[in-house]
């Protein structure tokens, strides 16, 4: 049985009955929930955490979530005490915080701007892979929380916004890493859960959107572009059209249509395996990952997906991880395009 500890103001919260801590590719902080149940005994002191403390979870000495504890639910009668302590990563403050708009220096890159975004909150920023050009002047609508302004910067550059172990934030592009543990039936398979749908798929994918008109281009070219793709696994006629709310032109548009498609293939796969215990030969299970899958119930060759959710549980049942793993495509994103400036007076975002 693994080591799980808490470590709150230096002191280490060991004897965890109940555990779960929850990362992914679409979560900019990630979530822990630990729990006890213990008969009274006279000479057991209580565990006293309080909610906003900083926390470290360790699994066997090694850290797996750094932050602040949310919610602390002790529940006791005559007979026997609880306590259950749920919390997330440092990054969670920028997930939930927002204020009205603060103007810096235009073209900046996005570690730069994520970086002084997150320095009032004590969050260190840091680019797994190239972050590309800088951004143009954005402006952000008042009331929008930090982390949703900055997945919006980040969808300019088709990057992903995830949290490490250390609380920071990480701008990184999925694949991180290529395992070479398998995921395989018969041997380390314990269940396995798939969803496989055609629901939000479409035989033809028409992407239009608004041109920006000049002295060369003007008229219908510049109003109406557009571009069009065609899944061929749909056999049905089944057409739908995307609307792009910012300024592109035909090739743009056929590039988003193409995506669409490809996007909409690996979002309608996924299947949900569990493993017994946390780790793999190289380490513990975390998103974002490669990892080779054989398992001819699900398919019909072998193939190599993305991990885009893990949770790590204990329970009365003892350890296992559930992995969810897609596609690769379902998270190949292009750039989005920007939005064009209203004005070039002045510095905005």
């Amino acid at each position: 049985m693994s080591d799980v500890a808490l470590i709150v103001e230096g002191t280490r919260h060991r004897g965890w009955t109940d555990v779960r801590i929850r990362r992914g590719l679409d979560m900019m902080a990630d979530t822990f929930e630990v729990g006890l149940t213990d008969r009274w005994a006279y000479d057991t002191q209580p565990v006293r955490l309080k909610t906003g403390q900083p926390v470290t979870i360790e699994i066997d000495g090694e850290p797996v979530v750094t932050g602040y504890i949310d919610d602390v639910l002790p529940n006791y009668d005559a007979r026997s005490h609880s306590l259950v302590v749920s919390g997330r990563s440092k990054t969670a403050d920028l997930v939930d915080a927002s204020g009205t708009a603060t103007p810096w220096e235009t073209s900046r890159t996005l570690l730069q701007i994520a970086q002084r975004v997150a320095e009032p909150f004590g969050i260190e920023v840091i680019a797994e892979v190239d972050v590309g050009a800088p951004l143009r002047g954005i402006e952000i609508e008042p009331g929008q929380t930090y982390g949703e302004a900055l997945m919006q910067l980040a969808s300019y550059r088709g990057l992903l916004l995830v949290p490490d172990v250390q609380g920071r934030l990480v701008i990184t592009r999925p694949p991180r890493q290529r395992l070479t543990t398998e995921l395989a039936l018969g041997e380390n398979i314990r269940a396995a859960k798939g969803r496989f749908t055609n629901r939000d798929r479409f035989s033809d994918v028409i992407v239009q959107g608004q041109g920006v008109a000049d002295d060369s281009w003007f008229g219908t070219a510049a109003a109406e572009p557009e571009g069009r793709a065609k899944d061929q696994r749909i056999k049905r006629y089944r057409p739908t059209l995307v609307m792009c709310d910012t300024s592109v032109d035909a090739a743009a548009c056929r590039n988003r249509a193409e995506w669409e498609v490809k996007q909409r293939w690996g979002q309608s796969r996924g299947v949900t395996y569990t493993v017994a215990g946390w780790r793999h030969q190289e380490g513990l299970w975390r998103p974002g990952d490669l990892v080779p899958i054989r398992d001819e119930w699900m398919f019909e060759a072998p193939v190599e997906w993305l991990i885009t959710e893990v949770q790590l549980v204990m329970d009365s049942r003892g350890e296992r991880s559930e992995i969810r793993v897609a596609p690769p495509s379902a998270y190949d994103r292009p750039p989005v395009p920007e939005p064009q400036p209203e004005d070039s007076g002045g510095d905005r975002w």
